[in-house]
């Protein structure tokens, strides 16, 4: 699933044409999964060639390249039509550059971990995104009524910071590149290796699947109890002022189900600070490893590592499902 295909994900998240865009990754997840299981069999097929074998350097070349493109040309293509669409500072060019960087600088190897890794981690975010639809298919399918998407300010504030936030990593990516061979006399091919990797470590990826997961969790949960949330925003005003509004029906109202929407509200709220407070700390953690360690953090690592944030985001808004009224 590419960042494109990603995004268009992200943006239907609440709105009207659901199933489609569920069926969508639903015919493409089979596609999906044999690039990542090809890419990852030429992977080690490279690996263990180059490693134990010591065998030709063109065969070697070959099977990381046959690695990359598999899972990696959809993404390169999205990168540069969005170059030419003016829209440069993506998680799309922020993994092609590095990656492709890694091949020039003779990481092949590292090249086809990133994005074979990167791939992996859009495959579970498009897992995720098209296993929380349903909660919001379920509303339209009981209320015969589309649901109308106001973004939660949580939201908002993702969507602005994003916009913010990859083009400074790519500032300090840059400054990483520079400052220690131009003024420190360090070595270039290092530095270089450095700057890739803070690339890798920058891509959004958690951040931006971690606030529309846990509350379409809380969603989820609310709808099996017969109380149907219109868009995200009225969990966030529950939470804040602790009043039920237009954009909550609750069937068959009662002192239960309305303690069940407050505390619904208030999980998927806390939820999702807590998943932007850990994929920012992670990668701040990482970040400082890749520039200040002594030896260089391997790319992969860095890449593993958004994929581990992934993995903790999606984990902790499925708490969201689980609301008990004491």
């Amino acid at each position: 699933m590419s960042y494109k295909h990603k995004e268009h994900a992200q943006e239907h998240l609440h709105e009207h044409d659901h199933s489609h865009n569920h069926e969508n990754f639903e015919q493409t997840k089979k596609a999906a999964m044999l690039k990542i299981a090809v890419s990852a069999l030429f992977f080690a097929a490279g690996y263990i060639c180059e490693e134990f074998f010591e065998a030709p350097k063109i065969v070697v070349l070959i099977c990381f390249i046959i690695s990359y493109v598999s899972v990696g040309f959809e993404i390169v293509k999205d990168a540069i039509e969005d170059i030419f669409d003016g829209k440069i500072f993506n998680e799309c060019f922020l993994m092609s550059l590095a990656s492709l960087g890694a091949f020039i600088i003779g990481e092949c190897s590292e090249g086809c971990a990133v994005m074979l890794l990167y791939s992996i981690g859009e495959f579970i975010h498009g897992a995720a995104i098209s296993k929380s639809k349903k909660a919001i298919r379920m509303i339209e399918n009981e209320r015969s009524a589309p649901h109308i998407h106001e973004k939660s300010e949580n939201e908002s504030f993702i969507a602005a910071f994003a916009k913010v936030y990859t083009p400074i990593i790519c500032i300090i990516a840059l400054l990483v590149v520079l400052i220690p061979p131009v003024f420190l006399s360090g070595s270039w091919r290092e530095w270089i290796y450095r700057g890739l990797s803070v690339l890798v470590i920058g891509c959004p990826c958690a951040i931006v699947i971690s606030v529309p997961l846990s509350f379409s969790c809380a969603i989820d949960a609310c709808t099996r109890k017969g109380i149907y949330i219109y868009h995200t925003n009225a969990l966030e005003r529950l939470y804040k002022s602790g009043n039920i509004d237009s954009g909550i029906l609750i069937e068959n109202e009662s002192e239960e189900k309305t303690a069940f929407v407050k505390k619904a509200a208030k999980k998927a709220v806390v939820i999702s600070r807590e998943n932007v407070a850990v994929a920012i700390l992670v990668k701040l953690v990482v970040l400082i490893l890749a520039v200040f360690l002594n030896k260089e953090l391997p790319m992969w690592l860095a890449a593993l590592s958004d994929v581990g944030i992934s993995f903790i985001a999606i984990l902790n808004s499925l708490r969201s499902l689980r609301i008990r009224v004491k």
